[in-house]
């Protein structure tokens, strides 16, 4: 019940004229809705009992007329008396007779309605309260009678209530103009009452309010007695004690004042908060310098609650140091982040002191604005954290070290310059597609799983990759990898930063660190990432040169072994030859000679023959010893120059198997220095040799020419072809030397040497050779 009057109260007018006015009003409007009820019901009844009445004896005088008609089946007496009952009723709408072998006799206008006879019950011998239908015409009482005993002849007469209800709507609206009026007299005696009621309760309120306002003169003149005349004396007294206090406290405080001012021209803010009744935890007390702080008037934040002028992750700090304080504890000084009313941020170090103020307990608290001096800490920690990042970052470029464990110290350091936890770097591999390079705090597992966590390079982020921007994404966007990362590791994060990575002037990756807050990536923090990254794009450019001179040097020292085997090789098969073809010419030299030296003596005669086999011998012998000299250095390389050098060789080689060789050389060729054309003849005769071995060529395509100070040759044929990665990536006699060594004596002579080929789609093979002009010649 209390709840109930609570409630009530709550949802009331305030003012007690109002209230009084009201429930006149409630009382007249329930007392006519009473009364209207009640002659609503009693009027009913009335009205129906009379209509029941009429209607049965209209229903019995008319089957009475009808009997010898029904009877007779005279159906033009019948339908005239139906039709007179009801023009003579203005109650009557509609009336019908139905007897055996005889149609159905009725008033309607538009025929017969088909559902009546079904809606309407069997009659009995006398008419009943009838039947009440709702038709077109309003509601119809129907009531039926059986005039002729033993005979199923029934009359039957709808009498209307349309004038029964329009005269109980007459009397409902008579009773509501009442009720009307009376609400309106009952408000008029309701507010003339209430003005003489609750005008000493008016006048005591215009007093106190004015004693609130600072006028502590003011008292209530009312006569005593009564509940309003104990009220204004007790008001009275109030004022007095009032004034009283009020001039103990400015005393009071005049000390308070000096001291207080004088902390305020220091920046030492103070506050006062209360501990006991109301005022508990409510200001009562702020110095100058404390409103200043919050970006306030001192008399703006008197009475408010501290936890209103303090952010919320600044409340649980502020609640362990009163805690403290109220354990009469020694409390340590606490920072508190807060936010003034402009939007300022501002650091506070905050202690504080329980003392009595004005005979009450108080909590004192002292608040000084360090935020410069924490600016200058965080800033000099800030500068500390890059040149450590970028020092290790400096580090790693000078140390050889693969590029992945290179960009896995790198994003560490980036991650704890900037102070968090996750993030990742992507790197765009030779094949154009990106690799997840390196991560931190993301979900341990193999790298594969780790990258389906990113939509890179279609994220917006990857778009760094094309504009080369720096970009700070949310994690609104639903293709950003922050999403699925905050759902997997369950972090609170937000948004993420990415920033290019530049590889000698080109796009080459991209640095992406994730953060719980976007403020994190201010411009500060941004500059740093970009220096970080373009630190890492230097690092992977000497990772990889370093990774290049490695492989190279490597490259080199199994060439030159294989040169010194391939030396041996070409040193046993020129003894070999010489042991087998010109060692034996030699003896049979030897032996020739001698059996000369006997057929002289012995057999003269036979001294031409055995000098005509000698000389066959001997050009036998120079033959073999000048293949052998051509196979080391064909001499037309040094008489006729390149051209022609390469047209013998490709002709033994190619066309002796069958290969057609198509030439395409310009008509006239400028003749090349002696390095230049060995190079390009040894690597046309490694080429050549390939084709032979391994292309299962049908044609292969020569072509020189000369263009902006460099000699080219090009060597193309339709084979079988291959994978160059796949001949990169193999070991031992696999490899593919003979490339790799045209590839390193075109680039001893400051030239390059580029691949082409496909498994089904041949090979195509490019060298490119800085040249100088000694003498010019033609080939047509």
């Amino acid at each position: 019940m209390p709840r109930f009057w609570f409630w009530l109260d709550r949802w009331l007018p305030r003012r007690l004229t109002t209230r009084l006015i009201l429930a006149l009003v409630v009382i007249v409007v329930a007392a006519g809705l009473i009364t209207a009820v009640a002659v609503h019901l009693l009027l009913a009844r009335a009205l129906r009992a009379e209509l029941i009445r009429s209607g049965r004896s209209l229903t019995l005088a008319l089957g009475e007329n009808l009997a010898n008609a029904l009877a007779e089946g005279d159906l033009a007496t019948v339908q005239e008396l139906l039709s007179a009952i009801v023009q003579e009723n203005g109650d009557v709408v509609y009336a019908f007779a139905v007897a055996p072998h005889m149609p159905l006799v009725h008033t309607f206008p538009n025929g017969f309605p088909r559902d009546l006879l079904r809606l309407i019950p069997a009659s009995g011998d006398l008419p009943g309260d009838g039947v009440l239908l709702q038709t077109e015409l309003g509601r119809v009482r129907d009531f039926a009678y059986r005039p002729l005993d033993g005979i199923p002849a029934e009359v039957h007469i709808g009498v209307s209530q349309a004038r029964i209800e329009a005269l109980q709507g007459q009397v409902a609206r008579f009773i509501i103009g009442l009720t009307l009026i009376g609400c309106l007299i009952a408000a008029g005696v309701a507010y003339g009452f209430g003005q003489v009621a609750v005008y000493p309760l008016v006048e005591l309120t215009r007093r106190a309010q004015r004693l609130g306002q600072g006028y502590l003169d003011e008292r209530v003149h009312l006569p005593p007695g009564g509940e309003i005349g104990d009220l204004a004396q007790a008001f009275n007294q109030m004022a007095d004690e009032i004034q009283r206090v009020i001039r103990q406290l400015r005393e009071s405080e005049a000390g308070y004042r000096d001291l207080l001012k004088a902390a305020s021209t220091v920046g030492e803010g103070i506050a006062l908060i209360g501990e006991e009744g109301e005022e508990e935890g409510k200001l009562v007390f702020v110095n100058e310098a404390f409103a200043r702080l919050l970006g306030f008037e001192p008399g703006d934040l008197i009475g408010l609650n501290v936890a209103s002028v303090l952010p919320p992750d600044a409340l649980e700090d502020a609640h362990r140091l009163w805690a403290a304080i109220r354990k009469d504890r020694v409390a340590q000084p606490v920072e508190l982040r807060v936010i003034d009313r402009d939007g300022r941020p501002h650091v506070l170090e905050t202690t504080g002191a329980r003392i009595s103020y004005q005979g009450r307990w108080m909590l004192a608290w002292f608040v000084r604005d360090i935020t410069e001096r924490k600016a200058r800490e965080e800033e000099l920690r800030r500068r500390n954290r890059e040149l450590m990042a970028l020092n290790a970052i400096a580090s790693a470029v000078s140390e050889p070290m693969p590029s992945s464990r290179l960009l896995e110290r790198a994003l560490r350091q980036a991650l704890n310059a900037l102070d968090l936890q996750v993030g990742w770097i992507f790197i765009m591999e030779n094949s154009g597609l990106p690799r997840l390079a390196a991560s931190h705090g993301l979900i341990p597992g193999e790298a594969q799983e780790v990258e389906k966590l990113f939509n890179f390079p279609e994220c917006r982020c990857g778009q760094v990759l094309i504009d080369g921007q720096p970009v700070i994404v949310g994690s609104v966007e639903s293709r950003c990898a922050v999403r699925r990362i905050r759902s997997a590791l369950e972090l609170p994060l937000t948004c993420h930063a990415a920033v290019p990575i530049p590889v000698q002037g080109r796009i080459q990756g991209v640095l992406a660190v994730a953060s719980e807050s976007p403020r994190v990536f201010d411009q500060a923090e941004m500059t740093l990432l970009m220096t970080i990254a373009q630190q890492i794009g230097i690092a992977l450019e000497n990772a990889r040169l370093w990774e290049e001179l490695r492989r190279k040097e490597q490259i080199r020292g199994e060439l030159l072994a294989r040169l010194m085997r391939a030396q041996e090789e070409e040193r046993l098969r020129i003894a070999r030859e010489l042991h087998d073809g010109i060692g034996q010419s030699m003896s049979a030299l030897v032996f020739g000679l001698n059996a000369i030296s006997v057929a002289l003596t012995q057999a003269p005669e036979e001294v031409p023959r055995l000098l005509d086999r000698l000389k066959v011998s001997t050009s036998d012998a120079i033959k073999e010893l000048q293949d052998i000299i051509y196979d080391l250095r064909p001499t037309l390389l040094d008489d006729l120059g390149l051209v022609q050098a390469l047209k013998w060789y490709a002709r033994e080689r190619l066309e002796s198997r069958g290969i057609r060789v198509v030439f395409e050389i310009p008509d006239a060729l400028p003749r090349f220095s002696p390095e230049i054309e060995t190079a390009l003849f040894r690597i046309g005769q490694e080429a050549i040799t390939n084709i032979c071995k391994h292309a299962e060529a049908t044609e292969v395509r020569i072509r020189l020419w000369v263009e902006g100070g460099w000699a080219g040759m090009e060597i193309a044929d339709n084979g079988v072809g291959f994978r160059w990665s796949d001949m990169q990536a193999e070991k031992g006699l696999r490899r593919g030397w003979g490339l790799l060594g045209m590839q390193e004596r075109a680039a001893l002579l400051g030239g390059r040497l580029t691949i082409e080929s496909a498994p089904g789609q041949g090979t195509r093979l490019c060298v490119h050779l800085p040249w100088g002009v000694e003498g010019w010649e033609s080939e047509s």
